[in-house]
């Protein structure tokens, strides 16, 4: 099996793409808080794995000048296009988006003096080989600063558990792991995640859980595409359909819109 053949194919969908905006309206609430921890600065070489869209990278461009720059770096090649798009609508020069597997390859543009993630490095199929890889693109003492989100208990919005009583069993069960499975809540146990950046060799490990309050449209998270990967027969569709239609029914506000708080958290560390 190819590296996070996985994660390759469900982020290589080009609805994706199609479905992105409406999904950035969570992430977007978050951003202000992960660059302030990042603190670009003017003439440094940053590295954001995970980029998605690219809005977070082109934020982090314009704090490092002219005469600095940014690489964005994601395995979603679709996401990568809307990425570049973005990129040459706003005029950003200084900020490149390439498409790839942090995990495993080589990323142009080293040695960087930071790297970021917005809720992208939760879905290697092993951490401690993509975190090891990923620093050996820093230089000495560059900063790791990235969001993931809290547990799922604190993360009760998550339209996950609906979608699992759906999902199809695998035909062959995967070997007992200590690593979670890759997804949206792999580092939710601050100790876990401590203790793959340490392995990695990172040092100066800090760690700050918080909370967002966010009104948002409801098809920012609910919607009929989130159904598509599950591959469901009619019924089965219509019946999904309508568990997501009551849960959402939970954080609707009189205005129409989801009202949510979200907990994310941000780890820093140091290349030591």
């Amino acid at each position: 099996m190819t590296v996070n053949e996985a994660q390759r194919a469900q982020w290589n969908d080009e609805n994706q793409v199609r479905t992105w905006p409406r999904r950035e309206r969570i992430t977007e609430a978050v951003t202000p808080t992960l660059l302030d921890a990042v603190a670009p600065k003017l003439g440094e070489r940053l590295l954001d794995v995970g980029c998605g869209g690219g809005l977070a990278a082109l934020d982090a461009a314009k704090g490092v000048g002219p005469g600095g720059s940014v690489t964005g770096f994601d395995l979603s090649a679709p996401l990568i296009g809307l990425a570049k798009q973005r990129a040459s609508d706003a005029k950003a020069t200084n900020v490149q988006f390439v498409a790839g597997d942090a995990q495993v390859d080589d990323i142009a543009g080293a040695p960087f003096d930071g790297v970021m993630s917005q809720f992208g490095v939760m879905f290697f199929a092993d951490p401690v080989a993509a975190f090891t890889n990923i620093r050996r693109h820093l230089r000495g003492g560059a900063r790791v600063v990235f969001a993931c989100w809290q547990p799922g208990s604190e993360n009760p919005w998550f339209p996950g558990p609906i979608l699992a009583r759906y999902a199809k069993p695998p035909a062959t069960p995967p070997p007992p792991s200590t690593i979670p499975a890759p997804g949206p809540l792999a580092f939710g146990d601050p100790a876990y995640v401590r203790g793959v950046l340490s392995s990695a060799g990172f040092g100066d490990i800090e760690h700050r859980a918080f909370i967002c309050d966010v009104v948002i449209p409801e098809d920012s998270i609910f919607d009929e595409e989130v159904l598509k990967p599950l591959r469901l027969d009619a019924e089965r569709a219509a019946k999904a359909w309508a568990d997501l239609q009551a849960f959402a029914s939970t954080m609707r506000g009189n205005d129409g819109m989801l009202h949510i708080k979200l907990a994310p958290q941000i780890f820093t560390a140091v290349n030591a």
